[in-house]
């Protein structure tokens, strides 16, 4: 069984399709990442719907420049978060973004609503997926004050002296298909043990130019297996009981 584990479903505009093709290639679950005030609620509506989707909810460090009214929001929005929170695997997608974000006046309110994001996934005991790019090393210096179950970094193409800070703490690590051409994502996959590695789409962003689908994971699964020197039968498996650990909510 292969597991999605961030996604951005509420995007698809055909996600009966996608979460069909998904299921042809051994795609069981898929965890739906929150990033917009506009688009927690529409997360937890298809979640409803369909079996195979399980909601986390959070606030994308992007949100910053694309939604000007998000300060004045996040009370209302860490308050619906909270109750749903019997229905949530995880916080996410949270983090702090410095690469997209070029406005460093925003740089603060990014900060502000990361910490509001950790101190929700401590008090509701929850794993948090996140968003690193450009801020590697303020987010790794910001988790340690916060005591949370599981910390997975999604796509990370940071430095690898963060890359095996990371490792040390026992963090995981989930693999988009940008591994077909992405040296910093295939340096990820070679330097991080086979148990703590996860599966992404990351969809419907896109990889040279076609969408991501939750069924390109398969392919990412191949791809490391060659990489890795290990049979894919053998990793299937041991990526399943990663995800198992690292997002237990998912199997209950």
């Amino acid at each position: 069984m292969l597991i999605d584990v961030h996604c951005h479903c509420n995007l698809y505009l055909n996600i009966e399709e996608i979460i069909k093709e998904a299921k042809e290639v051994g795609v069981e679950k898929i965890i739906s990442v929150g990033m917009s005030a506009l688009g927690l609620e529409r997360v937890l509506e298809i979640s409803s719907h369909y079996d195979s989707i399980y909601p986390a909810l959070g606030i994308h460090p992007e949100e910053v420049q694309m939604n000007r009214n998000i300060e004045s929001q996040l009370d209302t929005l860490l308050a619906f978060i909270k109750k749903n929170k019997l229905k949530l695997c995880s916080i996410g997608e949270v983090g702090l973004d410095h690469y997209f974000v070029k406005n460093k006046e925003l740089f603060a309110l990014q900060k502000k609503i990361f910490n509001k994001m950790l101190s929700l996934a401590q008090e509701l005991e929850l794993p948090v997926n996140l968003h690193t790019k450009g801020a590697e090393q303020l987010v790794f210096d910001m988790l340690p004050s916060y005591a949370i179950p599981n910390i997975n970094i999604h796509w990370y193409s940071g430095p690898e002296h963060l890359l095996k800070l990371g490792i040390d703490r026992g963090y995981y690590f989930s693999i988009t298909p940008a591994l077909s051409y992405s040296t910093a994502v295939k340096k990820t996959v070679m330097m991080v043990n086979k148990d703590h590695l996860l599966l992404e789409s990351d969809g419907p962003v896109k990889y040279s130019g076609e969408i991501g689908t939750p069924a390109m994971i398969r392919d990412v699964l191949y791809k490391i297996s060659k990489l890795k020197d290990l049979h894919q039968d053998e990793l299937e498996k041991q990526i399943c009981e990663n995800t198992k650990k690292a997002f237990p909510l998912l199997f209950k």
